[in-house]
């Protein structure tokens, strides 16, 4: 009976002993097996040196440098319209034709004029005649009132006589004078360097005083204006750099500089004025045309520059890059300076010569292990 009771004894605690190792095998989690480390594919460039400006593109149109209307400043018949050749031939006043200031370009009556100047020295001869004649008489008059043989009347008479033939004589050379300019005024010249751009009378017509004949423009020099937004206006100066292009001539630009800047904003569409000259001495360039104007705002040689796509943040967080280091990717804060179409200009935290990440960025973040491929291997 003992032997039965230990024998049972026995078998129960081996039973046990089993399912207390079954259920330890069972409630023990397994160990999870090694994960691989993540590499991510990106494509790097080398950090580079170079020249950046910081630019702003504007629609500006051309005008002549100088614009003149020639009117006639006396009334009469237009008797020539036409320029002396240097071989001495006449040319006819048409449009396009070009000009040289102080050139004769047109006669109103001349001779008509000449006749008023005429007339009006023959007139200043007789009033001189007539002054002579009442001086003497005043001074004979004055010698008989001294000896006691006139009245003081007559020689207060005799003096004023005097003092108006001295008043008709500077009356008469006023005259003259008015007649000679007329004279000088009935030849019309050129005022100004330039190009006839209208013709408004025909030769033999009659004209009034103040009658436009022809209009003149200074084409050599040609003036290009733009407006530039308000914002831009505290960088905008006198002789910063500018590049015009032109449609009609794609493919050419001119450089130049502004030449003046206005000193106030339009009210309504608060811009400012700026005003570039251009030598145009071959005239191809024609007031009316529209240009392309880029405006230099700022300029910087050896900077360290990268394209603009490759930088992240900006918005709330500070703007950065990411370069490799021993294979690994580091997060780079940055400064932004200058700024074109495609490029940016860093002026802190990126060294020239370090490899930026320029493809797959935007699978990164501080520490991670990449690959250095080409654009093509990055999917």
């Amino acid at each position: 009976m003992m032997r039965m009771v230990n024998r049972t004894l026995y078998w129960m605690t081996a039973l046990s002993a089993v399912l207390v190792t079954c259920w330890l095998g069972f409630m023990r989690t397994p160990a999870a097996p090694p994960v691989a480390e993540r590499v991510v594919p990106v494509e790097v460039e080398p950090v580079g040196m170079g020249s950046i400006e910081q630019t702003v593109e504007l629609t500006g149109w051309i005008v002549a440098n100088k614009r003149v209307e020639v009117a006639s400043k006396v009334a009469g018949r237009v008797e020539s319209l036409s320029v002396q050749m240097p071989d001495g031939s006449r040319r006819p006043v048409e449009v396009g034709l070009s000009l040289t200031r102080g050139q004769p370009l047109a006669v109103i009556d001349h001779d008509v004029h000449l006749a008023q100047v005429a007339a009006a020295e023959a007139e200043v001869k007789a009033k001189q005649v007539q002054l002579e004649e009442a001086e003497r008489e005043s001074k004979r008059v004055v010698g008989l009132f001294e000896s006691g043989s006139v009245t003081e009347q007559a020689r207060d008479q005799a003096r004023t006589a005097a003092e108006l033939a001295a008043a008709g004589l500077s009356l008469a050379k006023a005259n003259l004078d008015l007649a000679q300019i007329s004279l000088r005024e009935s030849t019309i010249t050129a005022p100004i360097d330039g190009v006839v751009t209208a013709k408004h009378i025909d030769e033999g017509n009659l004209v009034a005083q103040g009658q436009r004949i022809v209009s003149l423009a200074d084409i050599k020099t040609v003036k290009v204006l733009a407006a530039v937004a308000e914002r831009y206006s505290p960088q905008v100066r006198q002789g910063m750099p500018v590049k015009i292009g032109l449609d009609a001539f794609k493919g050419r630009e001119i450089d130049a500089e502004v030449y003046s800047v206005y000193p106030a904003l339009d009210e309504k569409t608060h811009t400012i004025e700026v005003e570039i000259r251009v030598q145009n001495d071959d005239l191809r360039v024609r007031p009316g045309m529209f240009a392309r104007v880029t405006l230099i705002l700022d300029h910087r040689d050896n900077a360290v520059v990268i394209p603009r796509d490759v930088i992240l943040g900006g918005k709330i967080d500070p703007p950065y890059v990411y370069v490799v280091e021993n294979g690994l990717a580091r997060k780079c804060v940055v400064g932004v300076g200058l700024t074109d179409a495609t490029r940016c200009e860093i002026s802190g935290g990126l060294q020239s010569g370090a490899s930026l990440v320029v493809n797959g960025m935007h699978l990164l973040a501080d520490g991670i292990r990449v690959e250095v491929v080409r654009l093509e291997d990055i999917q």
